[in-house]
């Protein structure tokens, strides 16, 4: 039948008649696999929604920040965010001067904020896409305090003017630290004096590979005058908790799928055993014993991938209707293909114990 033309569409034509002429085992296996697709998305799949989220916090930039704070003797200059950018694993260097206390200008009022001048690789990192000289742009925290919500005026500082405010910034998590923040861009080649250099490493695990250079490119004059800190751990939880979760929703779905394939199998074993003359029949009639497997196997086959839809789809909409955290597209993807493949595997021994039968002593059954 395989030097036919046209062959496999014959033999999906037969096996969608098989589906339908025993629909009792049919909506069995359909409720079966749907079931089992369901449970795993509600199981490992709760589980594995859980580890992103966890592993999402824990890829936080604040975890990934490197923080350099200088003496006033150390001598840094703004050159050092030339020097660090060039490290391969950093995604942002930002260089702050010394905090200088400042007021709002325009109503003489006592409450003061942290004024600080930044020369950074990225300054749209935090809302600044031109940056006017001599000017300062603070975030809605400095705004609110120094009673400025409409961004407009300029602050001094004992009496000097230090800078117009012009515009809002956006605090990244990295930088929560400073707030409420306040920054007067400076250009990279500035000679300014370092207080603090903030270095974001772009992965966890890179923060201590990060921390070794920075350390070694800064070149202090002073070097007890200079010190730098970060979260090395971070990189080992981060390890530790994908392991443990990961690990365990991969058990949980690999058991499970074993599970739903030794279930196919005995339904459909059972089936194979109350339809023997059937399939006596068909081998009487010429049927060789791989298109048997492939019939048994082919409709199996359309039925778990029904059911595989149906039970996933079910499975997400209860994790909406609950406000959980869902698994990523490539978990459920992943869940659909490997619960019809192993429904699907689990009907080949069933399939080959039908092919084996014999049709003589099969026919000769009431």
């Amino acid at each position: 039948m395989t030097n036919t033309p046209g062959w496999w569409r014959k033999v999906l034509r037969e096996a969608l008649a098989m589906v339908l002429s025993q629909r009792v085992a049919s909506l069995l296996t359909l409720v079966l696999v749907g079931g089992m697709s369901a449970t795993v998305l509600l199981t490992a799949g709760r589980t594995a929604a859980a580890e992103r989220a966890i592993l999402s916090s824990i890829d936080d930039a604040g975890s990934r920040a490197v923080v350099v704070r200088a003496e006033p003797n150390a001598g840094l200059d703004m050159s050092v965010v030339g020097r660090l950018s060039r490290i391969e694993q950093v995604e942002w260097v930002g260089a702050f001067g010394a905090a200088r206390d400042a007021t709002n200008g325009s109503t003489g009022g006592d409450v003061s904020a942290a004024v600080r001048t930044l020369s950074a690789t990225n300054l749209a990192t935090l809302g600044i896409d031109h940056p006017a000289p001599g000017e300062c742009y603070a975030s809605p925290k400095a705004l609110n305090l120094l009673g400025m919500p409409d961004t407009t005026g300029y602050l001094v500082s004992d009496g000097t003017p230090v800078c117009g405010v012009s515009g809002r910034l956006v605090t990244p998590a990295f930088l929560a630290a400073f707030e409420p923040l306040i920054v007067a861009p400076l250009a990279p080649d500035s000679d300014d004096q370092v207080a603090v250099v903030v270095v974001l490493a772009r992965h966890p695990e890179q923060v201590a590979a990060v921390t070794s250079a920075t350390t070694a490119l800064i070149a202090p004059l002073d070097p007890a005058a200079v010190s730098v800190t970060a979260s090395p751990d971070i990189a080992r939880l981060r390890a530790l908790v994908q392991g443990q979760l990961g690990g365990f929703g991969r058990s949980l779905t690999l058991t499970l799928m074993a599970v739903l394939a030794a279930l196919v199998g005995a339904l459909l074993f059972g089936l194979v055993m109350i339809r023997r003359k059937d399939f006596g029949r068909r081998r009487a009639l010429g049927a060789t014993r791989s298109l048997i497997v492939t019939l048994v196997s082919a409709s199996t086959l359309m039925i778990s991938a029904v059911a595989s839809l149906l039970g996933g789809g079910v499975a997400l909409l209860t994790l909406s209707i609950g406000g959980e955290p869902q698994p990523g597209w490539e978990f459920v993807i992943a869940t659909l293909i490997l619960t019809t493949a192993a429904a699907t595997l689990g009907a080949v021994p069933p399939s080959i114990v039908a092919s084996r039968r014999d049709p003589l002593t099969e026919l000769r059954v009431p």
